[in-house]
């Protein structure tokens, strides 16, 4: 076990983690030994998890997005949906659509509510067949694909097309998408969960206003998405506002508007992103202008070294102040940051199934990916790194957080034991962007609920 699992499974002053060694020693013993398996899909399931890396654009599956589709395409006058029809008719008409085929639904500067309403005709009115040839099997195998495919890291984000920002600027897609958002939570056990998106991009003229809404959606559906609530409703959804490092000049807008939000949407809008191209530009020429957020003391998460140097680490936590990192996974290149993250506890968002089909890893589930190199999971917890699982966009891999921790399994060199996924569950509730307070309650009643489902099982 890596010198980070071993201190924390051994270290009995944490009153939460004592529940735990309440276990009989032979259940303990147990769960050391065995390793995790897909006849453990269930008892994964069961178990109360923190998803800390959710993007909303990529998180529906097909299925629930043709939920989101039918309560647009409802909304929607006769003109309206007669004229998104003609727009689409020519794939209709066509089997294999051309790479480009998502310009067809901006056409003419489509305000966001007409290209919601092209994106959900082509959703209700495109076959099966016709979905998942253009949206999936033109980037397959998904094993590399930021290197090993003509179109880069945009055929990893073909499948999302129909979602996110192609839907979410209309008013009708809230309600659907967000009680699918709740849904999905509950069927995988997800206690806790950072949804991360642009409202910027899915509401242009008042992002703050989209916040809001979201949040009453959220709400009725089921959610909590504030102290106040949880643990009587349940899943407790957050949302992480994402800054584009391919559009720098909107920066300093958007942390202002994120700071005049904050006073009403503190207790839902819990923290700050950056993601996109890390070749576009580095942290330290942004860092101005997200000076407004370190007044704040606003909770930071940056993606970096997903395939890149583990300088884009530094860069992120020397720079930006990176409470947390998104994927990290060259983070062991680089011997001292490494030990730094792991003395200043800078937790790591791996997202598996996501990290295979962009960068590349080995998975025997995947015969296409056996040139590939060796996820870095088990070299980044032999050096005491903090890190947890997470699905990145689970409606595009098509992937729970559950099967995320079997992809782990698969992927990690040795597998994961049991005892070891625990581990990395409970520091997912450990680095959660909630006050102390809060983040104190949720990790002791997922602890109480983690101890009675490990008792039952004995």
């Amino acid at each position: 076990m890596g010198n980070f699992l071993a201190s924390i499974a051994s270290d009995e002053h944490h009153e939460n983690w004592r529940t735990l060694y309440r276990l009989p020693p032979a259940t303990i013993s147990a769960l050391r030994r065995t390793k995790l398996a897909p006849a453990h899909l269930q008892w994964l399931q069961s178990l109360p998890k923190a998803e800390l890396h959710c993007h909303i654009g990529g998180c529906l599956s097909l299925e629930q997005q043709k939920e989101v589709a039918h309560a647009i395409w409802n909304a929607c006058n006769r003109a309206e949906q007669a004229s998104a029809l003609r727009c689409i008719d020519p794939l209709l008409q066509q089997a294999q659509w051309s790479w480009d085929w998502p310009d067809t639904l901006k056409e003419g500067s489509a305000p966001p509510a007409e290209r919601a309403c092209r994106s959900a005709a082509l959703l209700l009115h495109a076959s099966d067949e016709q979905l998942e040839r253009n949206l999936f099997d033109v980037t397959q195998p998904r094993v590399a694909l930021k290197t090993k495919h003509a179109h880069g890291f945009a055929a990893y984000e073909r499948p999302g097309e129909l979602t996110g920002s192609a839907v979410l600027g209309h008013p009708a897609a809230l309600a659907p998408y967000a009680a699918a958002i709740v849904q999905q939570a509950r069927n995988d056990g997800v206690m806790y969960l950072e949804l991360r998106g642009s409202p910027h991009k899915y509401c242009p003229l008042d992002p703050i206003a989209f916040l809001r809404e979201l949040r009453q959606a959220l709400q009725r559906a089921g959610a909590a998405v504030c102290a106040a609530d949880f643990p009587a409703a349940a899943p407790r959804i957050g949302f992480l506002w994402i800054l584009d490092r391919r559009q720098t000049k909107t920066h300093a807008k958007i942390v202002k508007q994120v700071q005049q939000a904050l006073p009403e949407l503190n207790n839902f809008l819990l923290g700050l992103d950056l993601a996109g191209d890390e070749t576009q530009t580095q942290p330290e020429k942004l860092a101005p202008a997200f000076v407004p957020a370190f007044e704040e003391c606003l909770p930071i998460t940056i993606h970096a070294g997903e395939g890149e140097e583990a300088e884009n680490i530094w860069q992120a936590a020397y720079h930006l102040h990176a409470d947390r990192i998104g994927h990290g996974l060259t983070l062991a290149d680089h011997e001292q940051l490494a030990a730094r993250f792991r003395d200043r506890d800078i937790c790591l968002e791996l997202c598996p199934s996501s990290n295979r089909e962009v960068i590349g890893f080995r998975d025997p589930d995947f015969p296409e990916s056996a040139d590939c190199n060796i996820y870095p999971l088990r070299t980044l917890l032999d050096k005491g790194i903090p890190l947890t699982l997470c699905t990145d966009n689970p409606g595009i891999s098509r992937t729970t957080l559950s099967g995320e921790y079997l992809a782990a399994a698969r992927m990690a060199e040795g597998g994961l034991t049991q005892w070891e996924s625990l581990s990395l569950i409970r520091q997912g509730f450990l680095h959660a962007f909630l006050p102390a307070a809060e983040r104190e309650k949720l990790l002791k009643t997922a602890d109480k609920k983690i101890f009675k489902i490990l008792i039952n099982n004995n």
